[in-house]
């Protein structure tokens, strides 16, 4: 189905306006009846099904009948229409073409409904994610279909809200003229990416390799939060900073299809890293991974599973997916909110992250009132998140009792100054650089590092540490990021003495 052409929008005549109002209406009607489902049920266990037969049976064939001729008339509507035409022979060409150039410029020229399209690139089987990476509870098989219930009709739309048909509906328009945007003015390439699992991600690469910046030799792989898209979200933030960048769709977000559980997550990232890594020509070395809000799973994932990556960033994201989910669901239903989180959610980007050997960039919004659990400072997740990587990184430093109150104080504040003026005595920034640069940029842990010091001595080093994985943005969850505050993760090589 034809939505727009590039540099033209598509003429949709009076038939195919009503009919496609005619589709818009039964796809509203049953994502209700679906969210309804269970009280219906409810309701027709206490008082009997007889009202809803009844409702069904005088609605059903009127609703199927209207729904074919509509059908009938678009078919006929759209034959009539040239545009359309010319549009339906040219994609046959390129639909059933193996010329990846052909594909590339029919994309580049029209701009349809995604699921009709071929993919571009299916993903290697032995990329599948693991599970044993994430799970740490499996639902016994008797009360799986129970739980799968309440994962895709209750913890979904909280969780993931751009999954829902309604959000996506909303914002069709809004992300069709967004991408129209950048197909028009910037040299992007959108494909369609067939995970081991079967969805399909919708992408779209902004190659700048060209340009005389050196940073456009570097490519960006962005993951949205859970109610953002590329065509709207943080995949234009790195190009503005003169990085190449690949942005992909959650499933069930926009054209991807699935459903965004925690593995589905993972599989789709794995399919995004090959895609950039054997199609693209990026290496290893060569991407930085850059996660908002939500983002900070697939981010912190990728990170883990190919320890080889440049650096991550990851910005307004948390720990820990329980200690949000908790505070937002009765506390009756605590035991199975964890259990259901743990099997189809597991989002534990502390567990990942620590175990990624690379540069990371933690970045705090000092106002955030969606990670916070009390929409304060010291409330943040990211805070949690933030320790657990110098802890594991540096458990003699951030291991100590005495650094710990320290960076505890830290958490609370939101800039550098005042944390500055916490640490006892003059800060020698020369030991701080001089110490940290003999260390090696990439390892999981360097236990070695604060053994023999005094307590000054660690918390003087613990400052300098926090301060260079930690930046704080003084704006809510939802402000997007400058691109100006788009850095590349501080590395230990980076204190040494410059000639």
């Amino acid at each position: 189905e034809l939505s727009s052409g590039i540099n033209a929008e598509y003429g949709r005549n009076s038939i195919e306006k009503c009919c496609d109002i005619v589709f818009d209406s039964c796809s509203w009607m049953i994502t209700i009846v679906t969210y309804l489902s269970p009280f219906i049920a409810y309701n027709a266990y206490k008082h009997g099904p007889e009202p809803y037969i009844a409702i069904a049976k005088t609605t059903a064939i009127p609703a199927i009948s209207i729904y074919i001729l509509a059908l009938i008339l678009r078919g006929a509507a759209r034959t009539a229409n040239p545009t359309y035409s010319e549009f339906v022979n040219l994609y046959y060409s390129a639909h059933t073409s193996s010329d990846k150039e052909m594909r590339h410029n029919f994309l580049k020229k029209y701009d349809f409904e995604f699921h009709h399209w071929s993919a571009d690139f299916i993903a290697s089987p032995n990329n599948s994610s693991s599970l044993e990476t994430i799970r740490s509870y499996t639902v016994p098989f008797i009360l799986r279909p129970f739980y799968y219930i309440v994962a895709t009709w209750l913890a979904k739309p909280l969780a993931y809200p751009g999954s829902t048909y309604p959000l996506n509906a909303i914002l069709r328009s809004q992300l069709d003229t967004s991408r129209l945007r950048y197909l028009e003015k910037y040299n992007v390439r959108r494909a369609k990416l067939r995970t081991v699992d079967g969805c399909d991600i919708d992408t779209m690469f902004y190659d700048n390799r060209g340009s005389d910046n050196e940073k456009g030799k570097t490519l960006v792989i962005t993951s949205e939060g859970n109610g953002g898209y590329y065509e709207v979200g943080c995949f234009e933030i790195p190009q503005k900073a003169g990085y190449s960048s690949l942005g992909w769709n959650h499933p069930g977000f926009g054209y991807s299809t699935g459903i965004p559980f925690d593995v589905a997550e993972m599989n789709s990232i794995e399919a995004v890293y090959e895609y950039a890594t054997t199609e693209l020509g990026f290496t290893d070395e060569n991407i930085i991974v850059y996660g908002w809000s939500i983002g900070g799973f697939p981010t912190t994932y990728i990170a883990h599973a190919h320890p080889n990556i440049s650096s991550a960033i990851v910005d307004a994201s948390f720990d820990d997916i329980i200690p949000l989910a908790l505070p937002r669901m009765p506390q009756w239903l605590a035991g199975m909110t964890v259990r259901c989180c743990r099997h189809y959610f597991n989002l534990h980007n502390s567990l990942l992250l620590s175990k990624y050997p690379g540069p990371v960039r933690i970045i705090r919004r000092s106002r955030d009132e969606i990670i916070s659990t009390n929409e304060r400072p010291d409330g943040n997740r990211g805070n949690e998140l933030l320790g657990a990587i110098l802890l594991q990184r540096y458990p003699t430093i951030f291991g100590d009792e005495e650094v710990q109150k320290y960076v505890r104080s830290w958490y609370a504040e939101t800039g550098t100054i005042t944390r500055r003026l916490s640490v006892p005595g003059e800060l020698d920034r020369k030991f701080c650089a001089t110490t940290v640069a003999s260390l090696p940029d990439r390892q999981e842990s360097y236990p070695e590092l604060g053994s023999g010091m005094s307590t000054q001595e660690k918390i003087q080093l613990a400052y300098y540490l926090f301060d260079k994985y930690l930046t704080d943005f003084d704006v809510g969850h939802n402000s997007p990021l400058p691109a100006k505050h788009f850095e590349v993760p501080w590395k230990h090589s980076d204190s040494a003495p410059r000639n």
